[in-house]
């Protein structure tokens, strides 16, 4: 059967997803620059037992502490100390040792993260496509991040009383446990476990969430 010269025009323009971001390809070469003064062979330093010029090594690692945990990137000790302010003392790189990770450095290792950290093709779980880093991750025009809830609008959200951690749910059945901190025009704002304030559009939320967090936002009973 022969197709129809816009059938063909159909295909060629069609939209070609974009690759998953690789360890070797993608992220080494970020650390190359910042970190290997620490963390490589060359240099004959293995600081916390990590070596980041050897991809293989540094797969073996991700559990120790949590470094990666391929899919949660807002958990993932690697994404904390590398957007930590300069003068904390366990900041990546530290003080007066590298050059810090570019906003643009930094979001390539959260969305590496998030697809799964994969590395030599193998990756592990990926995260929610509702808590991409892209959406969340803000930076001052200092490069630094905006606060460590992810935007003042999110740290200055009023704290309902007597709020607990409860269960939510979304419309595919995915379940978060994190507490009510109150509503930014559409979106819920979220305390995560881990200390981090996150905004969920209230509308990919199931019905009895929704039904929920506007009875919460309206001063209901907690």
């Amino acid at each position: 059967m022969r197709r129809s010269p816009c059938a063909w025009l159909v295909l060629v323009l069609a939209p070609v997803p974009a690759a998953a971001l690789d360890y070797e390809r993608d992220v080494m070469p970020i650390f190359a620059k910042k970190c290997y003064d620490c963390h490589s062979a060359e240099a004959g330093k293995w600081k916390g037992g990590l070596r980041l010029d050897d991809a293989a090594h540094f797969r073996k690692r991700f559990a120790k502490h949590e470094v990666v945990i391929p899919g949660d990137w807002d958990a993932s000790y690697l994404f904390v100390v590398i957007t930590r302010p300069p003068d904390h003392k366990e900041t990546m790189p530290p003080k007066d040792k590298g050059e810090r990770l570019t906003p643009d450095e930094i979001m390539t290792v959260a969305k590496w993260i998030h697809e799964g950290a994969r590395i030599n093709g193998d990756r592990g779980d990926r995260g929610d496509p509702d808590f991409a880093p892209e959406d969340f991750v803000k930076f001052d025009r200092h490069g630094r991040l905006v606060t460590e809830q992810f935007g003042a609008d999110a740290a200055a959200a009023p704290e309902p009383a007597t709020a607990r951690p409860r269960s939510w749910t979304n419309q595919e059945g995915k379940t978060i446990t994190a507490t009510f901190k109150g509503m930014e025009g559409s979106d819920a704002l979220l305390l995560l476990a881990n200390g981090r304030t996150v905004r969920y559009p209230l509308a990919k939320l199931s019905a009895a969430s929704r039904a929920e967090i506007e009875k919460l936002a309206a001063g209901g009973a907690r």
